[in-house]
């Protein structure tokens, strides 16, 4: 009687693609870099900052909406991707017109009733004295669930 071989083929793919989704991750995690697996952002991977104007951050929602997915966030939402607009030192004006940082208006910020699934969106109106360790974070098109929602983020610099 001659024994029966197994392919073992599938899971040697199994295991490397496994192992490589482990190492990628590790690597990203330790460059900063992030994977987008929604459609708030054009890309797929994007390079994390650290708090600086211009930079783009990934943080929890200091709010909860429904308009977030799920994800590793404490309360099982997914974390937010956005381009950090203001700084501490800066004054951030909140109005139905839209934001503006010390003076100068924020593209594409007016403020929208509702999110694209029809529930209505939270406002923020005044003024804003960023402190230290807080940001005013924009997503890069109007739809975006970001500050002009939720006021500023608590996001203490490296």
């Amino acid at each position: 009687m001659q024994a029966k071989q197994l392919n073992l083929v599938p899971l040697y793919v199994t295991l490397l693609v496994m192992s490589a989704t482990v190492i990628f991750s590790i690597v990203a995690k330790s460059s900063g870099l992030v994977l987008n697996v929604t459609g708030s952002m054009p890309g797929l991977v994007y390079q994390l900052g650290h708090g600086e104007k211009g930079s783009l951050v990934s943080f929890c929602s200091p709010v909860p909406h429904s308009s977030i997915g799920q994800g590793s966030c404490p309360d099982g939402s997914m974390p937010l991707i956005k381009r950090v607009v203001g700084v501490a030192g800066d004054l951030v004006t909140a109005s139905d017109a839209g934001i503006e940082i010390n003076g100068q208006p924020v593209p594409n910020s007016r403020p929208l009733d509702l999110e694209t699934k029809g529930s209505a969106l939270p406002h923020q109106r005044g003024f804003f004295n960023l402190k230290q360790g807080e940001i005013w974070a924009a997503g890069e098109h109007p739809n975006s669930f970001d500050s002009r929602y939720f006021g500023p983020v608590k996001f203490p610099r490296d």
